[in-house]
């Protein structure tokens, strides 16, 4: 996937070099809302950390087809999605996303993880999708579950945010059209 327009004013786009400063510069803006719950918002600090990820994350894709794409809403880059990994032995993709406080509420997200989500159906051939909500992120946990996750268990300390551990609950969503393998 190096683009793919959801709607006339939303689409999704491989993250390039060239979009370094408008990454870092949203990070920048949105600091204080993004660290509640994003561990790696204080360690960016400057336009070489979001060069860093983009070109991991291009390098990530070479390898293993996962990507991160720039959400583009009107125009203007909102948040990003991408693959954290995908385990191809056993077929699952680990999605994450974030999305500034500006653009929520406005269905954006939702419908980036539905691309997302059947991109990684349809094309990764994934048996299925699984994601990782600290247990006190209500928002994400209302994304997840009116995208048609499912809780599969929740997973204790699994994450330490700055200066304490948060607790995660996981959800999966299995392919619809694939048979799924016995865990």
């Amino acid at each position: 996937m190096l683009r793919q327009q959801i709607n006339p004013g939303l689409e999704l786009r491989l993250l390039q070099p060239t979009d370094a400063p408008a990454l870092f510069a949203l990070v920048e803006t949105n600091r204080q809302t993004l660290r509640t719950w994003l561990p790696w918002v204080d360690a960016t600090t400057k336009l070489a950390h979001s060069q860093k990820f983009i070109a991991e994350a291009l390098r990530d894709r070479e390898k293993t087809r996962a990507y991160a794409a720039g959400i583009w809403s009107s125009g203007q880059l909102v948040g990003v999605i991408w693959h954290n990994r995908i385990d191809w032995a056993n077929r699952v993709a680990f999605p994450a996303y974030w999305l500034v406080p500006s653009a929520e509420g406005r269905g954006i997200m939702t419908a980036a993880c539905q691309a997302v989500i059947a991109h990684a159906f349809t094309q990764l051939k994934v048996d299925r999708v699984i994601v990782a909500v600290a247990t006190e992120n209500h928002r994400a946990a209302a994304l997840v579950k009116r995208l048609g996750f499912t809780p599969i268990s929740t997973l204790k300390k699994a994450e330490w945010l700055y200066d304490h551990f948060v607790d995660h609950h996981i959800y999966q969503l299995l392919n619809p059209n694939h048979p799924t393998r016995p865990l």
